[in-house]
């Protein structure tokens, strides 16, 4: 369905270049949940606005190519063609996305009428109400009068799910769409993504910081840091710590256990680092690196389609 090859975003300045994408490749198939992991600055967010074509400027495209369902994806007529209709997206934060001076039913039926101009007032509100439905609100006719700040952080965020899904999407990009929302709710915004996944064969990209989410979520895995893929893996391999790259293991490693509740929680050392050129002929992750060789600062490591893991000395 979705096909990013070579991708390279990044800002350009004094002849110098920032990469905030370097080498990006990946697929989606049509029915699958891919999952984007990585620290916050790692460029997950970056790659799902590229894919709707909302970079703005210094950010820019440097090279690369991005296919959907056979068509490349150029200029901005291409992506305004699938944005908002085949493609659509959520936010990590539903209260700042949603408008606080509108009711619900006006946004959901705004986008409705947005993605087929040919639908009657009446007919998108019953269509809005068939969506807060779908995505599980209680009530949802007098769910439609609301404004948000009357409703909760996950009730706002299946609002969100519900105005993506108004165009009938193929491929939902969920930027984080937990982050703000405690753990109940994670697990019912989940198993929503999860059902509408099932039910409506709707591919989506999962994009979050937390490994344990992905794996709980996603059937392929993308790890990027510092815009560059470290790793493809699975869930399976997630799960069950078949882990080859450092930056994968540190990741999971920070996620705290049961058996380890009397210890200090883990953290990576050190911050994520500009990729510039200073990182052409070295691995990007090697400052922070536990388990780095020689060959680490003098080579860039790369990913094949035998060797799913930038690593010149994995685990």
């Amino acid at each position: 369905m979705l096909f990013i090859n070579g991708l390279n975003i990044g800002i350009k300045n004094s002849g110098k270049t920032i990469h905030i994408l370097r080498d990006v490749s990946l697929s989606v198939q049509k029915g699958e949940i891919l999952g984007i992991g990585g620290e916050s600055g790692s460029g997950k967010t970056i790659l799902a606005k590229t894919v709707l074509g909302l970079l703005s400027r210094p950010v820019r495209k440097l090279s690369g190519e991005i296919i959907f369902e056979g068509k490349p994806l150029e200029t901005e007529k291409d992506f305004r063609s699938v944005r908002g209709k085949n493609v659509s997206m959520i936010f990590q934060n539903p209260t700042a996305s949603l408008n606080p001076v509108m009711k619900i039913g006006t946004q959901i039926t705004e986008a409705i009428r947005a993605a087929d101009k040919s639908i009657g007032k009446a007919e998108a509100r019953r269509k809005a109400e068939q969506l807060l439905r779908e995505v599980e609100i209680d009530y949802p006719s007098e769910r439609l009068e609301s404004y948000p700040h009357q409703l909760s952080g996950g009730m706002n965020q299946r609002a969100m799910i519900a105005i993506a899904l108004a165009s009938n999407p193929e491929l939902l990009i969920a930027d984080e769409p937990t982050t703000a929302l405690d753990v109940t709710i994670q697990k019912q915004i989940i198993d929503l993504l999860l059902k509408l996944n099932k039910e409506k064969h709707l591919s989506i990209i999962f994009i979050t910081h937390d490994l344990s989410l992905m794996q709980a979520i996603s059937h392929r895995c993308v790890i990027l840091y510092a815009g560059e893929i470290m790793e493809k893996t699975d869930s399976e391999n997630l799960r069950e710590n078949r882990i080859r790259h450092p930056y994968t293991f540190s990741l999971k490693k920070c996620l705290p256990t049961l058996e380890e509740k009397n210890e200090q929680l883990y953290s990576i050392p050190g911050v994520i680092d500009k990729n510039t050129e200073e990182y052409d002929n070295s691995c990007v992750f090697h400052k922070r690196c536990f388990n780095r060789i020689d060959k680490c600062l003098t080579e860039k490591p790369k990913l094949t389609e035998n060797r799913p893991f930038a690593c010149h000395n994995p685990l």
